[in-house]
């Protein structure tokens, strides 16, 4: 048995090996969804740079993607941030793969140090030499990526022609009265391309006219917060809402004109009534009567030609 066992040995010790090292290997940590789509978002707008981003002004994410190589972690780059008047604190840097195929490196800072209207300025530096790879000063109350809005809804308006639109504001955003709308209007069909609507800043429903009757609409609102003390980004377009228009014909207007119609007839019918001997004349003119040429012909000889000499003959006899 022993000469069996021996080869076993060193297979089952390095298996044993590998599971130890599974168990005790830190797990890959992986961002939330709304993180990932929230970053993927302002990564289109400046993949190369240093992007950073508050939610309710507590909280403050700063990241960066680069494509993926071997042996680059978050132990190459070195991230230190500075409170104006206060002095540099180091944030530790997360890694995470991206759905395009790069790699995002980022760094939440604790809600201690998120505090609006005072300068924060940001540095990353390569570890092993120290070079400048990052440098910015920002203010969180400048970057504010909100949640989209929620719950939109969408009916037909009381006038012909109107459609009413109201939704809620972002979940958890902070001054809700500091935020603004734009609302995307675009036809089923697409002809006449989309059109985009600002609603003032605090108000959470709009009335839109002057669209084309008996086409579907699809409509989407998005939130950012209000100039100048604030600013940021446009948030990502809410969950459409989209219905059919009414028809163009107001029933008022329509029951009206069918009345006019009615009336316009019944007077057209009274005239001919009351021309209709002229018109049966211009229409049936009346036979002359042989009566003038033949007198008689009909009181005394009762239309008979050939009575009483009547006859009148066509041409001489032969």
């Amino acid at each position: 048995m022993d000469h069996v066992g021996a080869p076993l040995r060193p297979r089952v010790g390095s298996l044993c090996l590998l599971l130890a090292g599974a168990a005790w290997a830190p797990p890959l940590n992986l961002p939330d969804p709304k993180f990932e789509s929230k970053a993927a978002l302002l990564a289109t707008r400046g993949p190369e740079e240093l992007l950073c981003f508050t939610e309710r002004l507590e909280d403050l994410v700063c990241f960066w993607e680069e494509a993926a190589s071997a042996g680059v972690g978050p132990g190459n780059y070195s991230f230190s941030y500075q409170l104006e008047g206060e002095p540099w604190k180091p944030c530790r840097l997360n890694q995470a793969p991206t759905a395009r195929g790069a790699v995002r490196f980022w760094c939440s800072l604790p809600t201690a140090d998120t505090s609006s209207f005072v300068p924060l300025e940001l540095l990353v530096t390569v570890a092993s030499s120290g070079a400048l790879r990052y440098h910015r000063i920002i203010h969180i109350n400048e970057v504010v990526l909100l949640d989209a809005p929620v719950g939109l809804l969408a009916r037909l308006g009381d006038e012909g022609g109107h459609v009413v639109l109201r939704w809620l504001p972002p979940p958890g955003a902070p001054m809700t009265t500091h935020i603004r709308y734009e609302v995307d209007v675009s036809a089923g069909n697409g002809e006449g391309g989309a059109q985009r609507v600002e609603i003032l800043e605090g108000r959470t429903e709009c009335v839109l006219s002057n669209l084309r009757g008996q086409t579907r609409y699809t409509f989407a609102v998005r939130a950012r917060m209000a100039e100048p003390s604030f600013g940021g980004f446009w948030s990502s377009w809410s969950e459409p809402a989209s219905l059919v228009t009414a028809s163009d014909l107001d029933p008022l207007i329509l029951t009206l004109s069918l009345i006019l119609v009615l009336i316009l007839l019944l007077l057209a019918v009274l005239a001919l009534l009351s021309h209709r001997r002229a018109l049966k004349q211009k229409i049936w003119p009346g036979i002359p009567s042989p009566e003038s040429e033949f007198k008689g012909l009909f009181t005394t000889h009762k239309g008979n030609f050939q009575v009483g000499g009547l006859v009148v003959p066509l041409g001489p006899r032969p």
